[in-house]
C-alpha cells in the first residue's frame, strides 16, 4: 500500500513534465497548424478556419514595408454620421517585425524623415514614435515562414464607427467579439493585395442617438462590415512633383530634417496617378498604363450613361498634358470585389437624406503616388436636385397652360426633370473624379467663365427678355480652362528635371497673366472674399445678389401647385417652395462676405501677384444697400395664396430630407412670420459677425473712406426701423421680424466672447441708441408698440445689469441647402 502511494505521488509530479517535454518536441509546422484548411495564396497567404473562425497569416517577409489601408465596407444610411458604404481610411505604411513568440505589426512614421542621408535618417527615424498595430501569436514556423493568428486584429474596428457614433452623441457602442466574425466571401488573396473584411456587431446597453435608432432595426445591435487592404508598395521608379500653392493640387506633407536651417523642414509633393507615356519623345501619345475607373453594377440608367459621359470629359482634358486615352471609365468585371485594392471604384451610396458624394483615394505615404480611388456617389442629391427643378417649373409654363394640368408637358421639351438632374450628375461625377485624379476645390472659377468643375455650381437660372426662364446654361458641359491648367501641372510628363522646372515655372506664369485664380475651402468659410462663395455664378458677387433676386421674384410671383404631381399631398409644396423663397441664398452669402471684405491671391515673393487688396469703399456699400432690401417685407413675405396651399404634413409623411419649413413656433401649421424670421435672423447675423465687424473697424482705421462699423451697424438698424415701409398687419408682422432679427445679432455680438472690445462697444452703443429713440416712440399698431417696449426692456436690462435676452428657440433654422446637388 505505501509504495504505490509513493508511485501515484510519482506519478502526479512526473506526468506534468513529461508531457510539456513531449508536446514541445512535438511537430509545429505550418502543415500540422492548418491540417484541413484552405490555403489561399497571394501577396500574404492566409488560411481560414471554418470550425473556429479563425484567421492564420503566413508572414513569408519580416521588416520589409508594405501598404495597410482600411475601409468601411458597408454603411448606416446617415449623412450626418459619415459612416457610408465604401468610406476610405487612414493608409499607412506598415511592416511586419519579429519579438520572441510574437509577429508584431509596426506603422511607420513617415511624417519625419532624412532624404539627404542615411545617418541623419537613423537619427530622426529613432527621434520620433512608430505605432504597433497588433502582435499576432506565432503558431508554427517552417524555414522562411512564421503561421500567426491575426483574428483578434482583424476584428477590431479599425475605422472608428464606436467613437464616431460617441462623437456625434449616439450613443456608446463596443465590439461585441461573440456577434463579430471574418467575412469569407470577401477575405481572399491575389499576387500584390490580401483582402480581408470582417463583420463587426456594436453593442450598446444604452439609449441610442435617434439617427441611429432611424437608421438600424435593432439600435442596441448595429453591425457593419469593416475591410482593410495589405498591398505590395509600389515600386521606386515613380517621381514625385513639387506642391505650388497657386494650382490646387493635393499636397503630401512631411518633414525632411535633411534640409538646410535657413529653410524650413516641411517638403510639400502634389497627389497624383502614375502616368507615364508609352512614347516618351512623342508631344501626344497613349499611356503606359492608363487610369481606369470601374462602375458599380448597382448603378442604374440613366445615372449609369451619366456617369460616362461626364468621365469621358477627363479623357479630353487629360490631352493637353500630352496623353491620348489616360483615363476610362469601365464596367466593373464579373466577380470582381469592389473592395478589392487593385481596382478604382465609382461607388453608388444610398442614405435617407441629402448628402454629400466624396472622391477619396488612397495615396502612396512616402511619395504622393495616388493608387487606388473609391468615389462615394450619392443618390439622393438626385431628388434634391429635382426639388430645385420643380420649384422652377410653374414660370417655364407657358402662360396659357393651366397649372393643374398634365403635369410638367408644358414645358420645353429640352429641358426635363430628367435632363436638369442628369446634367448636373455629368458634372457631379466629374467633380468627384477631378478629387481622386488629386485637384482641390476652386470656388473662384465662375467669375472667369466656370473654368472649373471642382467649383460647386449653383444652377444658372436667367430670365429671357419675356420674363420667363432660361436653363439652357444650368450645368458646366465640361471641364474648364482651370482644369486644363490644373492637369498639365500635375501629369505633364518632362524629360529630365531641369525640363520639369522649366515647364512649371512657365505654366504658372501663364496662369498668373491669364488671371487664372485658385482659392479653396479655407477661404471660402472665412468669409473674406465675396466672389469665393460655393453655388454661386457670376463675376460680381453683388451684381449677382440683383440678379438671383430678379429671378426669385419671378419665381415667387408664379408659384403654384403644379410643382408637385397630382396625386401628391399638398405639404411637398413646402418642400418645393423652399429652393424658391431661398433661391438667392448663396447671393446673399456672397454679398456679405463684400463688407468688410478683401481680395488675395497665394502670391509668392517675384511673381507679380497681389498679395491682398481690402475692398473698394463702394463696393462694401452697395452689397450693404442690396443686403438691406432683402430685410424688407415684401422680400421676406410668403404670399397667402401660397400659405394656403401648405397644410401640416399627413400621418405618415415625412418632408424627404428635412428640405420643408417644418416645425414652427406655430406648431404643425405652417408660420410665415416664422419663415420671414429664420431668412432675416440669417442675414442679420451675417453682417454682424464678429470678424467682420472687426473688419470693418480694422479697415476704416487705415483708410478713413472705408465703411465703419458704426456706419454698417447704423445704416443696418435703420433699414429695417426707419425704411420699411408696411401696409397691411401681414407686412408690420414681417417687419417686426427683420427688426428683431437685427436686434438679436446685435446682442449676440455684445456677448460674443470671441468679439473684440471695440467691436461688442459698437453693438452696445447702436443697441443704446436705438432704445433711447424707442422709449419715446408712438408710431405704429398696438403690436409694433408692445415690439418696441420689449426691446427696449431688454436693451436696459442689458446695459444697466448685463442680462442677455435668451436666444430665442422660436427661430427656426433654414432647411439645409447645401449640398443643393
Amino acid at each position: 500500500m505505501r509504495t504505490s502511494r509513493y508511485a501515484l505521488l510519482a506519478s502526479l509530479i512526473v506526468s506534468p513534465v513529461v508531457l510539456g517535454a513531449q508536446q514541445s518536441t512535438g511537430p509545429r509546422t505550418i502543415a500540422s497548424q492548418t491540417a484541413g484548411m484552405e490555403r489561399h495564396d497571394g501577396f500574404i497567404p492566409f488560411y481560414y478556419d471554418e470550425r473556429t473562425g479563425k484567421l492564420l497569416l503566413e508572414v513569408q517577409h519580416l521588416d520589409q514595408d508594405f501598404l495597410y489601408l482600411p475601409t468601411l465596407a458597408t454603411g448606416v444610411g446617415s449623412d450626418s454620421l459619415g459612416l457610408d458604404r465604401g468610406t476610405t481610411g487612414s493608409e499607412a505604411v506598415v511592416r511586419f517585425q519579429r519579438f520572441g513568440e510574437k509577429v508584431f505589426l509596426v506603422r511607420r512614421n513617415t511624417d519625419f524623415r532624412a532624404t539627404a542621408d542615411s545617418l541623419q535618417a537613423h537619427a530622426v527615424e529613432e527621434s520620433f514614435a512608430t505605432s504597433t498595430l497588433a502582435a499576432l501569436q506565432i503558431l508554427a514556423e517552417d524555414p522562411g515562414r512564421l503561421l500567426v493568428d491575426a483574428s483578434n486584429f482583424a476584428l477590431q474596428d479599425v475605422m472608428g464607427v464606436a467613437s464616431t457614433i460617441q462623437q456625434q452623441k449616439q450613443g456608446t457602442y463596443k465590439v461585441d467579439r461573440d456577434r463579430s466574425a471574418i467575412y469569407p466571401p470577401r477575405t481572399k488573396a491575389f499576387p500584390k493585395n490580401t483582402e480581408v473584411e470582417v463583420l463587426l456587431t456594436f453593442a450598446s446597453d444604452g439609449e441610442p442617438g435617434h439617427d441611429v435608432a432611424r437608421h438600424t432595426p435593432q439600435p442596441s445591435a448595429l453591425t457593419l462590415r469593416e475591410h482593410f487592404s495589405f498591398v505590395e508598395l509600389p515600386d521606386a521608379n515613380y517621381h514625385p512633383r513639387a506642391f505650388d500653392p497657386r494650382i490646387g493640387i493635393f499636397a503630401l506633407t512631411f518633414a525632411d530634417f535633411s534640409r538646410p536651417f535657413n529653410e524650413k523642414p516641411e517638403v510639400r509633393w502634389i497627389q497624383r496617378w502614375r502616368l507615364e507615356k508609352k512614347d516618351p519623345s512623342a508631344a501626344m501619345s497613349d499611356p503606359v498604363k492608363p487610369i481606369v475607373y470601374y462602375l458599380d453594377p448597382g448603378i442604374p440608367e440613366p445615372y449609369r450613361t451619366a456617369f460616362r459621359q461626364g468621365a469621358a470629359w477627363w479623357t479630353k482634358t487629360f490631352e493637353a498634358a500630352g496623353f491620348r486615352n489616360a483615363f476610362r471609365v469601365e464596367d466593373l468585371p464579373a466577380g470582381v470585389d469592389p473592395m478589392d485594392a487593385r481596382y478604382s471604384i465609382i461607388q453608388w451610396v444610398h442614405r435617407s437624406e441629402p448628402g454629400f458624394s466624396v472622391g477619396q483615394s488612397f495615396v502612396d505615404p512616402r511619395t504622393g503616388e495616388i493608387i487606388k480611388a473609391m468615389l462615394k456617389m450619392d443618390t439622393y442629391r438626385s431628388i434634391s436636385d429635382f426639388n430645385i427643378f420643380a420649384g422652377l417649373t410653374p414660370a417655364m409654363a407657358a402662360e396659357d397652360v393651366s397649372p393643374i394640368g398634365n403635369w410638367m408637358t408644358s414645358l420645353d421639351p429640352k429641358v426635363n426633370g430628367t435632363e436638369f438632374t442628369m446634367s448636373r450628375r455629368r458634372q457631379h461625377v466629374a467633380h468627384e473624379i477631378g478629387h481622386t485624379l488629386g485637384l482641390a476645390h476652386n470656388y473662384i472659377s465662375h467669375v472667369y467663365g466656370r473654368a472649373s468643375v471642382m467649383d460647386y455650381p449653383g444652377p444658372m437660372v436667367s430670365l429671357t427678355p419675356k420674363g420667363t426662364l432660361d436653363l439652357s446654361r444650368a450645368y458646366a458641359t465640361g471641364t474648364g480652362a482651370y482644369d486644363t491648367l490644373a492637369i498639365r501641372f500635375a501629369y505633364t510628363q518632362y524629360a529630365d528635371g531641369a525640363a520639369e522646372r522649366a515647364g512649371r515655372d512657365s505654366l504658372v506664369h501663364q496662369v498668373i497673366t491669364d488671371g487664372v485664380r485658385f482659392l479653396t475651402d479655407q477661404d471660402a468659410s472665412a468669409g473674406v472674399t465675396p466672389e469665393v462663395t460655393r453655388w454661386l455664378n457670376g463675376t460680381d458677387a453683388v451684381q449677382e445678389l440683383a440678379r438671383v433676386s430678379a429671378v426669385r421674384d419671378v419665381l415667387i410671383s408664379k408659384f403654384n401647385e403644379s410643382v408637385i404631381a397630382p396625386g401628391d399631398p399638398m405639404w411637398m409644396i413646402n418642400e418645393r417652395f423652399v429652393p424658391v423663397y431661398l433661391h438667392h441664398r448663396y447671393a446673399i452669402e456672397a454679398a456679405t462676405k463684400a463688407i468688410g471684405g478683401m481680395e488675395y491671391t497665394f502670391a509668392l515673393r517675384g511673381d507679380g501677384q497681389t498679395p491682398a487688396t481690402v475692398l473698394a469703399p463702394a463696393k462694401q456699400r452697395e452689397a450693404l444697400r442690396r443686403l438691406i432690401a432683402t430685410l424688407q417685407p415684401k422680400e421676406l413675405a410668403v404670399p397667402e395664396r401660397i400659405v394656403k396651399m401648405i397644410p401640416p404634413s399627413p400621418v405618415g409623411f415625412e418632408s424627404s430630407g428635412g428640405w420643408g419649413f417644418a416645425t414652427t413656433p406655430a406648431g404643425i401649421v405652417y408660420d410665415p412670420l416664422a419663415v420671414a424670421r429664420s431668412l432675416a435672423s440669417n442675414v442679420a447675423d451675417g453682417i454682424l459677425q464678429p470678424d467682420r465687424i472687426e473688419r470693418l473697424i480694422s479697415f476704416h482705421a487705415r483708410d478713413a473712406t472705408s465703411p465703419s462699423a458704426d456706419e454698417v451697424v447704423g445704416q443696418l438698424v435703420a433699414g429695417v426701423y426707419t425704411s420699411a415701409a408696411a401696409t397691411t398687419p401681414y407686412e408690420r408682422g414681417v417687419r417686426r421680424q427683420a427688426r428683431r432679427a437685427v436686434v438679436d445679432a446685435l446682442f449676440g455680438l455684445a456677448i460674443d466672447e470671441h468679439a473684440t472690445a471695440d467691436a461688442r462697444a459698437v453693438a452696445d452703443d447702436q443697441l443704446n441708441r436705438l432704445a433711447s429713440r424707442l422709449s419715446s416712440s408712438t408710431a405704429g399698431d398696438a403690436d409694433d408698440r408692445s415690439a418696441d417696449a420689449e426691446v427696449v426692456r431688454d436693451v436696459r436690462n442689458w446695459l444697466d445689469r448685463r442680462i442677455a435676452p435668451p436666444r430665442p428657440k422660436s427661430v427656426i433654422p433654414l432647411p439645409p441647402g447645401t449640398p443643393i446637388g
